[in-house]
């Protein structure tokens, strides 16, 4: 039935000689052949080959009616479930849930990254909130030339709902990219609190992070904002910097929890003191600087109901269950396109037609007249029903 319909919609352009006369359109080879994988498998078609004179061009202008891309070996209701697929498994995976493995992982691989700028469009109308959290982190993912990179993330939520011991984000938006720049990122973030929420009702925003300068640039783009140094990332330093004078890690914790600034000082010197090499003090200097320097970050803790982040569990859905949980390496093109991808897939996104790239403009326009000479056309067609065997 398909083949029939494209080949009857062929025919019919073939014969709309009029309006391809007054674009300079004719013909230049008939019965070309096409094979087309879809969902019910592969799909063979004849199509005439035309040539444009005002332009210049050779195109298959029933390709450009239907929407079918130039070398394109599957039709696109394929293409967005390889590429929902793909967010999920590698491409080869992708490749046999799909199409049984008819489609190499090559394919799956171009389509991804011909995916155009993937974007929720907010249309449920602004929302009120008193309060507005942005966790920022980073997966460090390996390149195809040996090397790590980092990808960073940045989730927009209004909080967290417990569920027994567990807790939950409300409304998780995600965003990440590889190769953007750090004010990209921060205006993408911006844009997206101003067209979600009613600005004006919003009293805090809070940034948690571990205080890299990437994270930090984004106080001087949100509004309302004040930076939370995540517990994640603080009790990982207090841990690397205690390994082998553990005795001290409660006082540092009590210090830190109380915001003595005096205290952890004290604590830190002793440290200092009772280390057993260069490397260890080098290690120590470092935590108490690091501490320091984001020092108002820990503070913040005893002034104001900040709540938690959930830094570590974002990176580690969104991005690490992808792009750096399994032994792989990242082309840079590739792992742009994927992380931007598992943000809007993780964010309730859902990839369309739309998304997926049209290399070629057109020009050929099908009128009413020809559409509903083929639709007359088919109607006549009687397609019996098979003989089923008793």
């Amino acid at each position: 039935m398909m083949s029939t319909y494209l080949e009857t919609l062929d025919k019919a352009i073939v014969e709309d000689k009029a309006s391809r006369k007054n674009k300079g359109i004719v013909i230049e080879r008939k019965n070309e052949k096409r094979e087309l994988y879809t969902l019910f498998g592969p799909l063979q078609f004849s199509r005439t080959y035309f040539y444009d004179k005002k332009y210049k061009e050779y195109s298959y202008l029933l390709d450009e009616v239907v929407g079918l891309e130039k070398y394109d070996r599957i039709s696109g209701t394929v293409a967005v479930n390889l590429v929902e697929h793909a967010s999920q498994y590698s491409y080869a995976k992708s490749s046999k849930n799909v199409t049984s493995g008819e489609i190499s992982r090559q394919t799956v691989m171009k389509k991804i990254r011909a995916l155009n700028e993937l974007k929720i469009e907010n249309t449920a109308g602004k929302r009120t909130v008193k309060i507005l959290h942005i966790d920022a982190d980073e997966d460090h993912v390996a390149l195809q030339d040996g090397s790590n990179t980092m990808v960073p993330l940045i989730s927009i939520h209004e909080g967290v709902v417990r569920n027994g011991k567990r807790g939950q984000c409300i409304n998780t938006h995600h965003i990440s990219s590889y190769g953007k720049k750090t004010e990209e990122l921060w205006l993408e973030t911006v844009n997206w609190i101003y067209d979600t929420y009613e600005v004006d009702a919003i009293e805090r925003i809070y940034l948690h992070g571990d205080g890299a300068a990437w994270i930090k640039e984004g106080l001087n783009w949100i509004p309302k904002v004040k930076f939370v140094l995540d517990k994640y990332h603080l009790n990982k330093s207090i841990l690397q910097a205690t390994g082998s004078q553990p005795e001290k890690r409660k006082e540092i914790h009590k210090a830190i929890k109380n915001a003595d600034k005096v205290l952890f000082e004290k604590i830190t010197k002793e440290v200092i003191v009772n280390a057993a090499g260069e490397s260890e003090i080098t290690r120590i200097k470092d935590f108490k600087k690091y501490i320091l320097n984001n020092w108002q970050g820990i503070k913040i803790y005893s002034e104001e109901a900040c709540g938690g982040s959930g830094t570590e569990g974002h990176v580690s859905h969104v991005l690490s269950s992808r792009l750096s949980s399994r032994p792989m390496g990242w082309s840079k093109k590739g792992l742009r396109a994927m992380a931007e991808l598992r943000a809007y897939s993780s964010s309730g996104g859902k990839v369309t037609l739309k998304h997926l790239k049209k290399e070629h403009k057109i020009s050929y326009t099908l009128t009413k007249r020809v559409a509903s000479k083929v639709n007359k056309s088919l109607s006549l067609i009687h397609i019996s029903e098979p003989t089923r065997p008793y």
